[in-house]
């Protein structure tokens, strides 16, 4: 019987489903034996065994929720408009635990895919076949790999109190997004911050990158990480009448005065409607906002709103691509920091090793052995 498929397609790792954090620890602190004996409760673990599962119970993830409220859009809307796939890095045994507590809950039934890799990473081929459009994990190199991949992905935080409480019947699913670096491209936070290190004042440097957005508001910011996503949402929502979407998709931005225009004017060209709230809030904390409305996740690129905000609702970092303007500007600024040279010759200094590293540049390359790829672990 073929796996329905669904218009979204969200790939969860096993980390933000379940509560695995305990598990994770233990494989950095005793292995992989030691991380099996955790899992099934067997020798030093003997005593944590659950009676009804006869393995080790675990405690719902900080995505949960969310997961089973995005199956109950599907079963309200009588057909697959979101399909939920699960992926671990476990091997066939530790892998059965988690089965065993999934079935013991709800969300069971939900998952339609699942992929386990034996400890490897989440592959690009794993990606093609489930052809994910959103990646959700606790691993910072998967959600990077996912990212220069061209797929929204983004690596979760785990909440100060453990797990978060939705009603699952909660409609329409609310999502929240940051603008520059999550549904727009970065070069515009790249501005920002180069207008910083510019202006002699916070306030000045503020100036210059509101002259520049003023100057550009008629060139829409390039395409980002989730601006496909969010154009598959918004062509998802407008299959249904008005005040019935499935989803509600608001835009949270430090965007302020007269830099909000370009944004508008963005998400428009790119074909997002933000049928949910725009909130520019000029750099104020987002935390704030978030407080008031609970959504069902909100994704940034900056820790300093996520952390936060992970008191309140899920709150997920995405990641820069590898290459791209802020990734650049970064490793910019490292070099700078490094050996106290100003960005724009640190930047003369990238340009030129980025001359050197390149193909026609090298003599002789030899093959790296690869290694062996890690054993079991929670992905």
């Amino acid at each position: 019987m073929p796996r329905p498929m669904g218009h979204i397609r969200i790939l969860f790792s096993s980390r933000v489903l379940l509560d695995l954090e305990e598990a994770d620890q233990v494989f950095k602190e005793k292995g992989v034996d030691g991380y099996r004996d955790y899992m099934l409760c067997t020798g030093a673990y003997e005593a944590d065994r659950d009676p009804e599962l006869g393995c080790r119970r675990f405690d719902k993830g900080p995505l949960f929720d969310m997961a089973l409220a995005l199956n109950r859009l599907n079963q309200k809307a009588g057909k697959p408009l979101v399909e939920l796939g699960m992926s671990a890095k476990d091997t066939i045994d530790t892998g059965l635990v988690l089965e065993k507590n999934l079935n013991a809950s709800a969300l069971a039934a939900a998952l339609t895919y699942s992929t386990s890799t034996s400890g490897g990473p989440v592959s690009e081929k794993a990606h093609r076949a489930f052809k994910t459009d959103l990646f959700l994990t606790r691993s910072d190199s998967d959600a990077q790999a996912a990212i220069d991949l061209g797929i929204a992905a983004a690596v979760m935080n785990f909440p100060p109190q453990g797990t978060y409480d939705f009603d699952h019947d909660l409609h329409p699913i609310h999502i929240v997004v940051d603008g520059d670096a999550v549904a727009f491209g970065d070069s515009a936070e790249v501005r920002y911050r180069e207008a910083l290190d510019t202006g002699k004042t916070p306030e000045e440097g503020l100036q210059i990158y509101v002259d520049g957005e003023k100057r550009d508001m008629g060139s829409p910011v390039e395409q980002g990480p989730f601006t496909a996503l969010l154009t598959k949402l918004t062509q998802l929502n407008a299959q249904f009448p008005k005040g019935e979407a499935p989803f509600s998709l608001s835009l949270l931005t430090a965007r302020g005065t007269e830099a909000r225009a370009r944004a508008i004017a963005t998400a428009l060209d790119h074909g997002i409607d933000f049928n949910g709230d725009c909130a520019y809030v000029s750099g104020a904390a987002k935390s704030d906002w978030l407080a008031a409305y609970r959504p069902h996740v909100f994704f940034d690129d900056q820790q300093a709103h996520l952390g936060p905000g992970a008191h309140f609702c899920p709150t997920g970092r995405v990641p820069y691509k590898t290459n791209g303007p802020m990734y650049e500007y970064l490793k910019r600024k490292e070099l700078a920091a490094n050996t106290n040279v100003h960005p724009k010759v640190a930047e003369a200094q990238v340009n030129a090793q980025d001359i050197a590293a390149s193909p026609a540049a090298v003599v002789e390359q030899k093959p790296i052995k690869p290694s062996a790829n890690p054993s079991a672990k929670p992905s």
